[in-house]
């Protein structure tokens, strides 16, 4: 809840310039929180606001995961397939991306590009990658620079006569294959850094 910030500097604020504008009287003392001047509207009002506050901030945990987090997605990549993988989101005429076990699947075609007509989604999630072929799936390393074969992953828009098109891509291989592609001819820009994908 990004606004709780915002509400817990308007609150500091507005009592800090009361505080501090009010003029004690002469041989006055003040408690803890508030000067002995301050009307009891006031402290009701202060206090309710700090009770919202830590209200609000007790239930952030449980439902703010959900507006910042997005489906994690499962990667179903032509076995030995090296080079890039791309996915254009919302492809008019392509099928949905299905969804198994709460992640979406996107079942990846030789040619390395696949077309979906669902949305790309935002937000945090952890993905996973797979080589697929017909005796099963092997799992593919996506961290570690000695033994990821997940590189370079962007997301972008594109624009064209059809209207606007967000997609997805990522290198699937070796560092020094990636290295080597980012040098020549490759799909996306050259200057992405040769990290592994997280």
């Amino acid at each position: 809840m990004p606004f709780v910030a915002t509400a817990l500097l308007v609150l500091v604020t507005a009592y800090s310039a009361v505080v501090s504008f009010r003029q004690m009287p002469t041989g006055g003392a003040s408690t803890w929180l508030f000067p002995n001047t301050t009307s009891r509207f006031l402290q009701i009002a202060v206090g309710l606001c700090t009770a919202a506050l830590f209200a609000a901030l007790g239930v952030w945990p449980a439902f703010g995961t959900h507006s910042y987090g997005r489906r994690s997605a499962r990667f179903l990549i032509p076995d030995d397939y090296v080079g890039w993988v791309r996915v254009e989101f919302q492809s008019s005429g392509a099928p949905p991306a299905p969804v198994e076990n709460g992640e979406y699947v996107f079942q990846i075609p030789p040619s390395g590009l696949l077309k979906t007509s669902s949305p790309e989604q935002y937000g945090w999630a952890k993905d996973r990658y797979f080589y697929d072929s017909k005796n099963g799936v092997r799992r593919l390393p996506d961290s570690g620079r000695e033994q990821s074969l997940i590189w370079g992953k962007i997301n972008g828009q594109e624009s064209s006569s059809q209207g606007s098109r967000t997609y997805e891509e990522f290198f699937v291989g070796t560092e020094q294959r990636f290295r080597e592609q980012i040098k020549g001819e490759s799909s996306v820009d050259s200057s992405v850094s040769a990290v592994p994908s997280k």
